[in-house]
């Protein structure tokens, strides 16, 4: 028995059908990762490419005409910020902007591209305290963590504190806006939680992620008063629980190869905090020198600077070096001037 040859049409439409289901699974696969190759292009153009690409907004401000040379091929938001970041010797966060009205929201978006802040709103950011901020963790994606309410106030304000100390992301609202939330949320993912809490305020939410420069927001301690900039609002001080439940939930986003070194990094960085609190200040000090003196402290630090570094470009790596070497210059000739003459 013979069996009919399929016809050329009918074979060509099998091979297209495969070919659609190829170039869909790699649409599905690249949804959402950002690829930028540019030298010296306008910041405005490239995170207007970022945006369109990773399909999330991004504010910043920083001159839009600030020319960027970047180079990343496939790789999440989280990623390319911090590569723009690096490269604009910026830094970058998650933003949530709460507020009554949609116009409200549009006119605090317009004031923070335009200069870092919104008069008139209260805003809560906590980074992560010096020598806790590891450049892997650095890379996950707030987003996508955990989050779990616990307070038992349904206040706004604090509940909007508690939400930015556990996830590290920046939250805004107006500060004459204090509603009472009727119920907290189940736990979920950060970009879940917070937008609920607003919805629940009778608000509107938004989204973005927002670059800015380096030494706009000031790096608050663990447990003690964060300093503020002249004209802002005073924050609480971070709480210790919170910020090891913000530093688990992004550990959970690691390679699991990498998991347990993160973790008992973290297990020392607690013990470290714990003591610091029952010191006096100078003795608090003193800790501080010798840990600075550890070798085996000063060699991680140094792995992760070298890290941050090759993210930079050849121009911010001389300049770098020529800055320290500038600095350093200075101090001994500081010193020599005042060393007794002999």
């Amino acid at each position: 028995m013979t069996f009919p040859t399929p016809n050329r049409p009918f074979l060509l439409g099998i091979v297209a059908f495969f070919l659609f289901c190829a170039l869909v699974i790699r649409w599905i696969a690249s949804w959402g990762l950002i690829t930028v190759h540019v030298k010296d292009a306008p910041l405005a153009k490239v995170i207007a490419s970022m945006a369109r690409q990773g399909h999330v907004r991004i504010e910043t401000s920083l001159d839009p005409l600030k020319p960027v040379s970047l180079d990343v091929d496939r790789v999440p938001v989280a990623e390319a910020l911090d590569a723009l970041a690096a490269r604009t010797d910026a830094t970058w966060c998650l933003a949530y902007l709460g507020a009554p009205t949609k116009k409200e929201l549009n006119a605090a978006q317009i004031s923070l591209g335009g200069g870092g802040k919104v008069d008139g709103w209260t805003t809560y950011y906590y980074p992560m305290p010096f020598g806790m901020d590891n450049p892997e963790l650095g890379l996950v994606d707030p987003r996508y963590c955990a989050l779990a309410m616990e307070g038992t106030d349904h206040d706004f304000s604090k509940l909007m504190n508690e939400a930015s100390q556990k996830s590290g992301v920046m939250t805004l609202f107006p500060k004459e806006w204090s509603p009472t939330i009727p119920q907290l949320p189940k736990p979920n993912q950060v970009r879940s939680i917070i937008p609920s809490i607003i919805r629940s305020a009778h608000g509107k939410s938004l989204e973005l992620f927002f670059l800015t420069d380096r030494g706009r927001r000031e790096r608050p301690q663990v447990e003690a008063p964060p300093a503020t900039e002249k004209d802002s609002q005073q924050q609480p001080p971070m709480n210790a629980d919170w910020l090891e439940q913000r530093s688990v939930a992004r550990i959970a986003h690691l390679p699991p190869e990498k998991q347990a070194e993160a973790k008992q990094e973290l297990t020392e960085h607690k013990a470290i905090f714990a003591e610091m609190r029952k010191l006096s200040p100078e003795e608090r000090r003193a800790k501080m020198r010798a840990m600075m003196n550890n070798p085996d402290l000063l060699d991680k630090m140094a792995d992760r600077r070298l890290v941050r570094d090759a993210k930079l470009s050849a121009d911010q790596r001389i300049t770098r070096a020529v800055n320290y070497l500038n600095r350093k210059s200075s101090i001994q000739a500081s010193q020599s001037a005042g060393a007794p003459q002999r």
